[in-house]
């Protein structure tokens, strides 16, 4: 596809991107409080025309909305790269059509050539365009789309042989490719406005937290990452991309959910959890009539792990390590949580968390714990196997902990503090609201504590949205005046019904232990 205008005599030479480019990166700011909705320009495929609308026209009340989503639109159409708000975290989108375009993806978060790409589309029309002509979709798939899109559902669909409609590069040379329609009014947006389907994957370097603030984009691609120790301050960052669209925290937290419903006859495969949960796909198949005539699998779960499935993915997040800060995670259990999981039938429903702890203690023996032991115990431990030296070099210690503040977990560990030391400068105030006051450990010397409240125990929903966030701020520096990062980060686990199965599977992946505390 030619990155020029249709009507150009003369196509202009594509400029190349990072890392043969760097750019001033920018905020581009969108209202929050102006209504931005979208109408069916149609014809509707459903009654009343509801969604997903089969042409979808975004209606902006902003001018400045208006007008950051104009540039935005206009730079995707020139090839380059924007990020984007969603409902689940924030993406790095390229069109989708251009090989060159999606190549600039790869470079700019330094993500590994084999793991694919999810296209995002604004409509059913877009929908169609990426598929082959004789396709339709089954009964699972037309409930799926009428229930869960717009949403944070992914599905994947098959790819035309002899003519795709997305260059390889987006699908890694697999006969699929994985679309969802995201809800997100600036994401769907833009994706209307710039009149291409967009592939994005998160909008973070390849391995680190994913990002639900334009903030933690800035952080990762907009040239801090990439800035040298001793650069002096106030030089200008370079970052690896021109335009962030800034739309406020994201709702969900956690990345979509994968649905592959074309590989088995009869079955649905979730290949990723995420924002829809399990729960939420077997009602609605049970609402149409389908519940008989389909079998859903997790995989991990009821699929089992498949080493080829992992060395040649079809859809992002099944291969590599993910959503690591830099500071050591370690994943804390408390024992009912255990117990009551290793007491559950392994063939129990797909809300048992009892496959979720066994497949984590059984992937990495060498790193789990399975014998209860008291929190200050745990921190030693992890403080003489894991610190160097240098990082305890101040003689102070700063440790991440990130809990729910009302469970039995939390506060058996709470209960093994000192009171909040004081403080009398700016450089002892905390950076976020949500991280509570700095405590030292009874027992450890020198190891203050850095409590990141994650909500209620029994809101899972609350925890996704968080989760991300947490980690990253413990892990640049929970403190103003910033210096003293977090080289340990301590997470409450939970049980993975509802959302809870995709905040498990992130963690998993994140952390580098898994402990189990005697409470």
């Amino acid at each position: 596809m030619s990155s020029s205008s249709p009507s150009s005599p003369h196509p202009q030479a594509e400029e190349p991107g990072y890392p043969d480019r760097t750019f001033t990166t920018q905020l581009l700011p969108c209202d929050p409080t102006s209504p931005l909705t979208f109408s069916e320009a149609g014809p509707s495929r459903y009654t009343h025309a509801s969604e997903p609308y089969t042409k979808a026209i975004p209606l902006i009340t902003s001018p400045l909305t208006r007008s950051s989503l104009s540039t935005a639109a206009a730079h995707l159409r020139s090839n380059q790269l924007v990020s984007f708000p969603s409902e689940t975290v924030y993406g790095l989108g390229a069109n989708a059509l251009s090989q060159s375009a999606v190549s600039k993806i790869y470079a700019a978060k330094k993500r590994p050539a084999d793991n694919p790409l999810i296209v995002h589309v604004s409509d059913l029309s877009m929908l169609d365009t990426l598929l082959p002509p004789t396709y339709q979709l089954g009964a699972a798939y037309e409930a799926l789309v009428k229930a869960f899109w717009p949403g944070a559902l992914t599905l994947l669909f098959p790819v035309d042989a002899d003519k795709p409609a997305v260059p390889s590069v987006v699908t890694c040379g697999h006969a699929s490719v994985a679309v969802r329609m995201p809800s997100h009014p600036i994401a769907r947006a833009l994706i209307a406005t710039s009149r291409l389907p967009i592939a994005a994957p998160s909008a973070n370097a390849s391995g680190r937290p994913s990002p639900t603030t334009a903030g933690h984009v800035m952080r990762d691609l907009g040239g801090a990452l990439d800035s040298h120790p001793n650069q002096e301050a106030g030089r200008e960052h370079k970052g690896r991309l021109k335009y962030i669209l800034d739309g406020g925290p994201c709702q969900v937290g956690v990345e979509s959910t994968v649905v592959d419903g074309i590989t088995a006859e009869n079955e649905l495969r979730v290949l990723r959890p995420g924002g829809v949960t399990v729960e939420q796909i077997a009602q609605m198949l049970k609402e149409a009539g389908l519940q008989g005539n389909l079998k859903l699998s997790v995989y991990g779960k009821d699929m089992e792990r498949s080493s080829e499935q992992e060395s040649n993915p079809t859809t992002p997040g099944m291969k590599y390590k993910h959503y690591s800060p830099t500071a050591r995670v370690v994943m804390l259990l408390s024992t009912k949580l255990f117990a009551s999981a290793i007491a559950r039938p392994c063939h129990s429903s797909p809300t048992s968390s009892t496959q979720a702890v066994n497949s984590l203690i059984n992937q990495s023996p060498s790193s789990t714990r399975t014998t209860p032991q008291s929190f200050a115990k745990v921190v030693r431990e992890q403080i003489t196997s894991h610190l160097t030296t240098s990082n305890a070099g101040t003689g102070k210690i700063n440790i991440g902990l990130m809990t729910t503040p009302d469970s039995d977990l939390s506060r058996h560990i709470f209960s093994s503090f000192t009171p909040s030391p004081s403080t009398h400068d700016s450089s002892g105030e905390s950076v976020h609201r949500l991280l509570l006051p700095p405590r030292l450990l009874i027992g450890c010397e020198g190891v203050m504590m850095h409590p990141f409240d994650l909500g209620p125990c029994t809101t899972a929903e609350v925890y996704a949205q968080r989760m991300f966030d947490g980690l990253r701020t413990l892990d640049e520096g929970p403190l103003l005046g910033g210096v003293d990062k977090c080289h340990l980060i301590f997470v409450e686990a939970l049980d993975d019904a509802g959302v809870g199965l995709a905040v498990m599977n992130r963690l998993n992946k994140a952390a580098s232990a898994t402990v189990v505390l005697d409470c």
